[in-house]
């Protein structure tokens, strides 16, 4: 029982081991940053936590597990320290992408806001939401110089206070930063009032000295009742050594002056060196509140050594006003000099001093007055001694708690450790817990906790851990609790727990709770019990002692608790009395043990005050467990008695009959007292007495003991329900069927006075039981008789049985026979138990006469009675050894066999017999010790009445057993006598003496039963095995005697058997043998076999295949004859002499049988290089598979089976449970949840190429992860290594019929024209190449493949039915098939149109006019002339519908075509964007070109033009001016009175609105009130008028203001959403008008949508391909320089031809990027001719006349495949700037006619234009004016192709643009609803006014600027004929936007949606300014309007009363006194 109880206090240490160890505690964790600062919620409810971090925000849950709730990037940014904000690329080019260090991170309770300031942009501040920190609720971009609250160095501490003062309403911040520029060290800002973040002039800590020479580091502030207080160290400068010293700073919160400033030194006395403040903490003390503070000794501030010695000290905060009370004092009253307080002065070089005021000074001014002095210090520091130090690491942070009236301090170390300080009341400090948070990373000083004090925040630079404070309930009993020394924690007793003190109910009151810190405090304990142990059953009294049981109320009482009974408990003096309960209420015994300890607990309702173990034990089991009864009942601890006769084991100190043997451990004055009881005891009923003298000297005691005779009792069979234990001998023995030893006699002690010697009689028969079968196993070996093999679960058994006498026992006479003694069960379970438990024996020495039997009176002796006094039997004489079936006598010794002498009684010998208990008769003969067992036989079952353990054990044998042959049986060893008995018939093993036969001793002639193997070869060296009997006794028997088919077989002496089995190995036969095999034994005959032997000679005749791999895995098949010889598991193959080859070239063959060889002549086998995969391609398949993976590599060929292997596995969530993983395919070898593998067989194509269909998978494989392995016989690759990305499955793709609408008809197809096919997924998994279309048997060659579309060109004749015979009707139509992999579909059949001549013949024509005339000669006249006009007309009329129909079918035909050729051409523009992108531009050039359309070069690009010397001075006033312009009245008055002037032209407005766009860019908020005030004002202008007309011209300001608000706020949505799909239209148009000729002087072109701009002459041309050289190679003049193939028309001219070279060699930079065309000759590289410069005008122009053709590609008859080449221009003088934004028309010619008279022309010669004055030519705004001409069909067609053919892309725009799916941009929803607002407000109901201002705000001023300008936004080249197209689709989208019935009305639904969104709330416009221009010069530009009209400005300003109020007036005259050094009335 105490190793389990060992075993449970281990396991329960290693578990609070773990648990100490293994906790985890709230923790959030960010290697990407830094953390800097923490801070909490006020509401500890939210418990929401705040981390300040570089570049980051973190918004924690701290009732979460500091889950993080939300996060906001602060950085990177773009800035520089010596930059003011905003930050641009004009006025900071030294900027940089700079991290944001968090500087301040605070919390205002009041406003419920969270302050954070960074180190970027001056260190300016925002205001963000508690609840999200992602809500910015204040921040400004243009802050002025007192908004730069925090240190712009991240290495400069900066603190921070929010602090309302009492009775106000206002909020301030309290800032101490360090220095880095002129700005103070402490201010207070502005929270509620503005500017936000703001200090006035007063509110700062002036320094009249340098800020650089103090130098000051601030650690914290804090607040105190009415006061603040800074703690920094600076530089002393009025030291000689001038080194950092620490201070203290206070100021009144009232004093917004700082008249109240005071600053005082701290230190500590004693220091080594000047010791500089870390961090401090402040909590309730002694006499108040305490400062701590931790300082750090060392010299610099930088130096961050954590090294240096720290040191806790402790300051009084009254202590502390106190002095600075007085050092005020001393400097109002006492000119700053005193005695004993130090010596009070000025600071920081004020030009003030101490004064002499009067003494009520200090009543009347506490927090001083603008006349007395300041800012005030000392020069004594206050000292004080250092509470607590320590070297092992620099402190960084404190805390503060108190708890209980007991103060603890947290600190925090360099080192990441964490430690726990007890602040004694007197004075005591003790540190007594240490703990790592993150080794080696400092804590930071944010060292928080929460507002209940029960959690700590610690932070170091990288995790924030929340941790309690206390870990109280971690100790589970209070023993631990106390050990913890905690001084939060203590044990609440009545409670059972390990508490805070206010955790406990009734903690307060003496000696219920006991504090852990106390080292005197003990847990309660029971001291003393009046008793611990007594045996079962008994029911007494137990007084328990408890020291300290604390006191209970009235009507409480403790409970006594044995285990879990309850028994009653009394309360006395002298502890609690405890009754005993009842044995029944008593835990069970277990089994084995002979007690049980249970638990006496004292409890207090459930709770266990103290508890002790308590034994209850039982004698019973004490007999029952003990393997010798007697011995181990007197031998317990217990103190267990024997009563022989009784044969019991008893706590009672007497037996009621009979001799009582007494315990060896009962003390010498108990049997003296027991012993006078009997002696003197006067009713005794026993007749006789023994008196025994025992040597005492001096004293003589007579013990008398009681004699009782026997008296057995009536025989009685055990009951079933309660099992009876016998005793065990003393030995064991072995009576067991697994057990094989017998064990030897003890050693004799000495000879008893009387000794019994029973003897017993035994004749052992063999059992007849299933265990005791004489069979032996075949093959058994026979070497010794005595030793007994056995296998678990199986009895195997020998001829020997070791039989132990267990007991010799007693019976009455007169039964009717002999009786057995126990039963098997009971002897199995007592050999049971004698294994598990040992009885302890004495030694022999100690056995003496009873009457010699001597007790020793010394103290704490007992007295012992021998061992020898318990009956028992000892040994066996004579031998031991009983043959079966023999009757014997048997003789045991033993002793004190006399106690039980008695006529009446009989005894008997149990004998264990495996397993099986015998019982004989015996006989007991005190004198001559001869008694004797005469029979042995099976009877019933009776108890012995008396049992007498037994020492002795027999060895019983059977001969025949395992010896089933004569030869075994002769082996058997001689002492067991076994013979061969009997004839031929019956012969059998036996004991000699149980012979009644013949003795044989020869046996007979051996028998084979089987060869193995029948054959080997002729060379010999085969291992045969002979199997038989009677094989020999030994192998010399047999040796030299074995043949097989004649040959000599050497006997292997190892291996060979007795009598069963011979091994010999075979010799040379020298030719091919067959025969029997025999055997000669000596003196015993010859054996043959049965089965023949064959000696075989293999031949080997080839091989296949002749090579392989090296890395093997290769099947090889070698045939021959004769190749199945000998063993089949010796037949081996070795390639090369060795079993397998890493190496490479040709080997022979050779196989072995056995030990011969044969070789393989004429044939090598030729090891090759391993096949190895290089490359895998494709990595994706639809499902169904089929799709071909190309495998490259090399030795390919040499694969026999390659194959391809895919395996899904179920994708494993580590978010939660595991889904169960569903089977993909029902098949046996994939169980759900496991792999499956899916293999295709691959077909090996050459040496390098191997191709593999994909398998077919199940839809599962979507979302399972896939491995593919390729498996080249025994190498595998996996797809991941050679592929270029992972492998996966596709979904299956769709395809629909081609008649959709009527599957059953067929599918009609114009010849000439290509078939599209609908579906989806369609390239996903599969490219066009791998796609086969087929028309019948004719292959449809496939030319395009999107995801939703299939183009394929089908043959030119209808081809016929594939596979099938000519049929009628629909059959016979060939059916149009796709085969994608695996899948294919059938989508119906086609039927080719044919043409049919659809022009009526002029012949029939001329037939019916003669015919009518003839019917009109003869009819009357009229009639057949009105019958002649009718039918003539009805010709026409279906003449003209012949003719549309063909004019429709030709332009859809062509349609198709076109778009199928564009769909190629921007499906490979699209692959090409992947790389490039879409050439967006810049913000800033965006913006540029959006504000300034038209000018060359943008106004904001110029610096700023003014002279050097005046440069400042205009500065400062152009900030004013900016300063001014964020008034609203002034703005607005400027603004109407420019638009009063008659000289203010429509491009001066639109110039000035730019300018103030430029001004406000960073005001977004007041540009859009500006806006929505001017807008106000122009409303109420036209409502006046005609309010329809508003915002359609650019008349005023405010309209381009509008268009400049538009653009900035829908950039994003415009680059997002409408960009990609404008950018695809813009270059669908460039190249369908670029693929036909284009006049380059008129600008005409062959395909446009503009009738204007219609070639409409046919001009002959052809498509050329130009080999073209890229420029490097040619300015390079190499001669294999790369080319590049580009398409252009041989009647471009050669500036065309540059253009269009240039657009398709340099495709992928943006058109900024490339070079200009007249940069670049064309050079054309003609061979042999030369190198050839093409030009537009040279002396080849073709002149005729007064026109001058330009040089196309035709005049130089230029080939196609011709090689050109882009050289550079090598003129000096040539300069242009191909970066220059360049508006207008792109018509170069039309500037260059009539030069000298000359006119040029193109294509065609612009007769027309002769009249149009020369600056109109090829204008298209003024050519749209003309009259539409008429368009001839021909024209016509070109027309409606070209929009079928935009169709699409027009489509995709305006869908983009105007779909109602996605959200409305926030600014046209906000301008929407302000229109509303406007026209609610001046009673406008017309909806169709509402539309039009609506449709005259968004798409006139908005879209369709970007669409008739897409330079806007992209960087790209546009021409005359694009915007041509492009202003037909701008007036398309404008004609949308009507609500007129005859217009397209798809954008009025878009209006009206998004008008149900008014009323919705006001716009928070978020605009991310990706640019800031240069303000100041577009500044400088406006105040040129200002000048020009300054009279004006000013008297309009001066008649405003408001204006005159607020000065404005006057500040504009401030401005222009410094920008133009303006003479005003100043």
């Amino acid at each position: 029982m105490l190793h389990g109880n060992s075993t449970l206090v281990l396991l329960f240490i290693l578990t609070i081991f773990a648990t100490a160890y293994g906790r985890s505690y709230p923790r959030f964790s960010r290697n990407d940053t830094e953390f800097q600062h923490l801070v909490l919620h006020p509401d500890p409810s939210v418990g929401t936590v705040y981390v300040g971090a570089r570049d980051h925000l973190f918004q924690l849950d701290g009732l979460d597990g500091l889950r993080l709730e939300q996060e906001e990037r602060t950085g990177p940014v773009i800035d520089s320290k010596e930059c003011l904000p905003p930050v641009t690329d004009t006025n900071c080019p030294q900027a940089r992408r700079t991290s944001n260090h968090n500087k301040l991170l605070l919390v205002d309770p009041n406003a419920l806001e969270l302050i954070t300031c960074g180190s970027v942009h001056q260190g300016t501040c925002q205001k963000r939401s508690l609840v999200s920190v992602r809500e910015v609720l204040f921040s400004t971009e243009r802050p002025v110089d007192t908004q730069y609250v925090a240190a712009n160095d991240p290495s400069v501490s900066t603190v921070g206070l929010v602090v309302r003062p009492s009775g106000g309403d206002r909020t301030v911040m309290y800032v101490g930063r360090g220095y880095t520029a002129s700005h103070p060290p402490i201010s207070t800002r502005h929270l509620s009032l503005k500017p936000i973040f703001s200090y006035e002039e007063t509110a700062k800590l002036a320094v009249a000295g340098r800020l650089s020479e103090y130098d000051h580091h601030f650690v914290t502030a804090f607040t105190r009742g009415t006061y603040v207080y800074f703690l920094f160290y600076r530089r002393d400068i009025k030291s000689p050594s001038r080194d950092y010293r620490t201070y203290v700073a206070r100021v009144c919160i009232e004093d917004t002056s700082y008249y109240s400033y005071v600053e005082i030194p701290l230190g500590y006395a004693d220091a080594f060196s000047v010791p500089l403040l870390e961090q401090v903490g402040h909590g309730p003390g002694l006499q108040g509140e305490d400062l701590l503070g931790v300082f750090s000794t060392s010299t610099s501030p930088t130096n961050d050594d954590p090294s240096h010695e720290s040191a806790l000290c402790i300051f009084s905060l009254h202590e502390l006003d106190r002095y600075i009370n007085s050092t005020r004092d001393l400097c109002y009253t006492k000119d700053g000099r005193g005695e004993g307080t130090g010596e009070a002065y000025i600071e920081y070089e004020v030009k003030s001093s101490c004064a002499n005021l009067p003494v009520n000074t200090l009543k009347a001014y506490p927090c001083g007055s603008d006349h007395t002095p300041s800012p005030m210090a000392n020069r004594e520091p206050l000292k004080t001694k250092p509470a607590w130090h320590t070297s092992s690491g620099r402190l960084t942070a404190v805390a503060v708690s108190v708890r209980d009236g007991h103060s603890i301090a947290f600190l925090g170390d360099s080192r990441g450790t964490l430690h726990k300080v007890y602040l004694g009341r007197d004075g005591t400090v003790e540190v007594y817990e240490n703990t790592t948070i993150h080794p080696n990373s400092p804590i930071n000083s944010d060292l928080l906790l929460d507002q209940n004090g029960g959690h700590i925040y610690i932070m170091t630079k990288t995790t924030v851990e929340k941790r309690p404070v206390a870990e109280c309930g971690d100790h589970l009993d209070c023993q631990s609790c106390l050990s913890a020394r905690d001084p939060y924690c203590g044990w609440c007793v009545l409670e059972g727990r390990c508490g805070q003190r206010w955790e406990c109910q009734r903690g307060s009151e003496q000696g219920h709770w006991l504090w852990s810190f106390n080292q005197t405090q003990q847990c309660l304990s029971i001291q003393h019990l009046s008793l611990y142990n007594i045996s079962r059953g008994e029911e007494t009294d137990i007084t328990v002692s408890v020291e300290g049981l604390p006191s209970l109320k009235q009507g409480e009482a403790y409970s006594c608790f044995f285990q879990d009974t309850e028994t009653p408990a009394l309360l006395t003096t002298a502890g609690v009395i405890c009754s005993t309960p009842d044995a029944s209420s008593l835990p069970p015994i277990s089994h084995g043990d002979e007690f049980v300890m249970v638990t006496l607990s004292l409890r207090f309702i459930n709770v266990t005050v103290a508890e002790t173990e308590f034994t209850f034990y039982n004698c019973s089991l004490v007999q029952q467990l003990s393997g010798r009864r007697c011995q181990g009942c007197i031998s317990s601890r217990w103190g267990c008695n024997w009563c022989i006769h009784q044969h019991v084991c008893t706590h009672k100190h007497v037996c009621t009959e009979g001799v009582t043997i007494y315990n060896q451990n009962v003390s010498l004055y108990s049997l003296m007292f027991f012993a006078f009881t009997f002696c003197f005891y006067p009713n005794l009923s026993s007749p006789c007495f023994f008196s025994l003298l025992l040597p005492l000297p001096p004293l003589l005691i007579h013990l008398c003991f009681l004699i009782v005779k026997f008296k057995p009792p009536t025989p009685t069979t055990p009951t079933p329900s309660r099992k009876l234990t016998p005793p065990l001998p003393t030995v064991p023995t072995a009576t067991t069927s697994t057990t094989a030893t017998t064990q030897p006699p003890p050693t004799e002690t000495s000879v008893p006075t009387t000794t019994a010697v029973p003897t017993t009689t035994i004749k052992v028969m063999p059992p007849t039981t299933p265990n005791a079968e004489s069979i032996t196993p075949f093959g058994l070996p026979t070497t010794s008789p005595s030793v007994r093999t056995s296998t678990r679960g199986t009895t195997e058994h020998t001829e020997v049985t070791t039989i132990g006498f267990s007991h010799v026992g007693r019976t009455t006479k007169g039964t009717d026979g002999p009786t057995r003694g126990f039963s098997k069960d009971r002897l199995t379970d007592s050999l049971n138990i004698t294994q598990r438990h040992t009885v302890t024996t004495l030694p022999s020495s100690t056995s003496h006469h009873i009457d010699s039997h001597s007790f020793e009176p010394s103290g704490g002796s007992s007295s012992e009675m021998s061992t020898s006094e318990c009956p028992c039997v000892e040994k066996v004489q004579d031998s031991p050894l009983l043959p079966v079936n023999v009757e014997r006598k048997i003789t045991l010794v033993g002793q004190y066999l006399n106690l039980f002498q008695d006529e009446d009684l009989n005894y008997e010998c149990v004998l264990e017999i495996e397993n099986k208990s015998v019982v004989v008769d015996a006989s007991v003969q005190p004198d001559t010790a001869k008694p004797s067992c005469i029979h042995f036989i099976f009877t019933t079952i009776v108890l012995s009445v008396y049992f007498i353990p037994s020492l002795a054990s027999v060895t019983l044998f059977n001969c025949s057993v395992g010896r089933s042959d004569c030869s075994r049986c002769r082996t058997a060893d001689p002492k067991y006598g076994c013979v061969w008995c009997g004839g031929a018939s019956s012969s059998r093993c036996v004991y000699k003496d149980s012979c009644t036969d013949e003795i044989k001793h020869t046996c007979p002639a051996p028998v084979i039963h089987f060869l193995d193997p029948e054959s080997g070869p002729v060379e010999g060296g085969t291992v045969v095995t002979i199997s038989g009997s009677n094989l020999g006794q030994r192998a010399e028997d047999i040796q030299g005697s074995v043949t097989v088919a004649g040959v000599p077989c050497n006997v292997i002496h190892s291996r060979y058997e007795v009598s069963s089995r011979i091994v010999c190995e075979t010799t040379s036969s020298g030719r091919e043998e067959s025969g029997q095999a025999s055997v000669t034994v000596r003196g015993g005959g010859l054996g043959l076999s049965a089965h023949r032997f064959s000696f075989q000679n293999p031949v080997l005749s080839s091989i296949f295949p002749h090579r392989g791999p090296k890395a093997g895995g290769s099947s090889l098949t070698i045939t021959g004859q004769a190749l199945r010889t000998g063993h089949t598991n010796e037949v081996s193959v070795l390639i090369g002499g060795i079993p397998c080859s890493n190496r490479t070239g040709e080997h022979g063959i050779t196989v072995r049988f056995g030990g011969a060889e044969r070789h393989l002549k004429g044939s090598v086998y030729h090891y090759t290089p391993n096949p190895n995969i290089t490359k895998a391609a494709p990595s994706k398949s639809f499902l169904s598979g089929g799709r071909i993976i190309t495998v490259s590599g090399q030795n390919l060929d040499v694969v026999q089976e390659p194959k391809m292997r895919v395996t899904l596995s179920p994708r494993r969530d580590h978010q939660g449970p595991l889904k169960r993983w569903r089977r993909i395919v029902p098949e046996a070898d994939c169980p759900e949840g496991t792999l499956c593998h899916y293999e295709s067989r691959c077909t090996v194509n050459s040496s390098s190429l191997i191709l593999c269909p994909t398998p077919a998978v199940g839809p599962e494989a979507i979302n399972a992860r896939v491995k593919v392995h390729f498996l080249l016989d025994s190498l595998h690759f996996d797809f991941n290594t050679v592929g270029k990305e992972a492998f996966r499955y596709e979904l299956n793709p769709t395809l629909y019929k081609l008649n959709r609408n009527d599957p059953s008809k067929p599918y009609h197809h114009k010849p000439g024209s290509i078939i599209s096919v609908e579906g989806e997924h369609l390239d996903r998994a599969m490219s066009k190449r791998e796609v086969e279309a087929w028309i019948g048997d004719g292959l449809c060659s496939v030319k395009t493949l999107t995801h939703s579309h299939l183009y394929c060109e089908p043959p030119a004749q209808q081809p016929s039915v594939k596979g099938r015979k000519k049929q009628d009707g629909v059959d016979s139509l060939p059916e149009f098939t796709v085969k994608m992999g695996n899948l294919n579909f059938s989508l119906g059949r086609v039927e080719y149109d044919s043409q049919t001549q659809s022009t009526f013949p002029l012949e029939a024509q001329v037939g019916v006019g003669v015919g009518a005339s003839i019917v009109a000669l003869i009819v009357l006249i009229i009639v057949l002339i009105y019958r002649r006009k009718s039918k003539q007309a009805m010709r026409d009329y279906k003449k003209v519908q012949i003719q549309l129909e063909n004019l429709e079918t030709s332009v859809r035909d062509r349609c198709k075509k076109e778009f199928t050729d564009l769909m190629t051409e921007m499906m490979d523009m699209s692959s090409d964007l992947v790389g490039s992108g879409i050439p967006f531009l810049d913000y800033r050039t965006y913006a540029e070109r959006i504000f300034f359309p038209g000018h060359q070069e943008s106004p904001l690009r110029r610096d700023l033009d003014v002279p050097e010397s005046r440069r400042q001075t205009v500065e400062q006033g152009l900030i004013q001016l900016s300063n001014l312009l964020n008034s609203k009245l002034f703005l607005t008055k400027f603004i109407h009175t420019l638009e009063v002037q008659r000289t203010f032209s429509p491009r001066d407005r639109a110039y000035v609105a730019s300018l103030l766009t430029v001004a406000l860019h960073g005001k977004l908020e007041y540009f859009t009130d500006i806006l929505k005030t001017l807008l106000n004002d122009l409303v109420e202008q036209y409502v006046a008028k005609n309010p329809k007309l508003m915002l359609r011209r650019t008349e005023s300001v405010v309209e381009k203001l509008l268009t400049n608000w538009m653009s900035i706020c829908l950039f994003t949505f415009l680059r997002e959403s409408a960009g990609e799909s404008f950018y695809m239209l813009f270059r669908a148009i460039k190249h369908q008008v670029d693929k036909g000729p284009v006049d380059a002087v008129t600008g005409k072109a062959k395909y446009t949508l503009n009738d204007n701009r219609l070639l409409r002459e046919d001009v002959e041309y052809r498509t050329l391909t130009l080999n073209v050289v890229m420029p490097a190679a040619a300015a390079s003049g190499g001669t294999t320089a790369q080319t590049v193939p580009a398409k252009v028309l041989d009647c471009d001219t050669i500036t065309q031809v540059k253009e269009k070279l240039l657009e398709q060699t340099w495709k992928g930079t943006s058109f900024s990027q490339r070079p200009h065309i007249d940069s670049l000759h064309l050079e054309w590289r003609a061979g042999v001719a030369g190198h050839l410069i093409l030009s537009d005008e040279d002396l080849t122009s073709v002149v005729q006349g007064s026109w001058k053709r330009l040089n196309t590609l035709q005049h130089y008859k230029v080939p196609d495949g011709a090689t050109v080449a882009l050289v550079p221009r090598n003129n000096k003088h040539h300069l242009h700037d191909s970066h220059d934004y360049m508006p207008g028309e792109k018509t170069p010619m039309l500037d260059d006619g009539e030069e000298g008279g000359v006119r040029l022309w193109h294509l065609v010669k612009a007769s027309e234009e002769s009249e149009l004055p020369k600056h109109r030519r090829g204008s298209v705004r003024e050519k749209g004016g003309e009259r539409a001409k008429a368009i001839p069909e021909i024209y016509l067609t070109r027309l409606l192709s070209m929009k079928g053919t935009l169709q699409k892309f027009v489509d995709d725009l305006f869908t983009a643009i105007l779909s109602t799916s996605r959200p409305v941009p926030l600014a046209v929803k906000y301008f929407f609803d302000l229109l509303d607002e406007q026209a609610q407000q001046h009673n406008i109901t017309d909806p169709e006014t509402i539309h039009i201002w609506k449709t005259n705000s968004l798409p006139l001023r908005f879209w369709i600027n970007i669409l008739k300008n897409p330079q806007f936004i992209f960087d790209v080249q546009t021409s005359d004929h694009v915007d041509a197209v492009l202003s037909v689709i701008a007036q398309t989208f404008m004609d949308s936007c009507t609500i007129a019935d005859h217009k397209l009305g798809r954008v009025s639904f878009f209006w009206k949606k998004n008008s149900l969104l008014a009323n919705s709330g006001t716009l928070t416009l978020i605009c991310r300014l990706l640019w800031i221009v240069n303000c100041l010069v577009a500044l400088h530009e406006l105040y040129k309007y200002i000048n020009k009209y300054y009279d004006q400005i000013i008297t309009a300003l001066e008649e405003d009363c408001t204006a005159q109020k607020m000065q404005l007036g006057y500040r504009l005259q401030q401005i222009a006194a410094a920008v133009e050094n303006k003479v005003t009335d100043l």
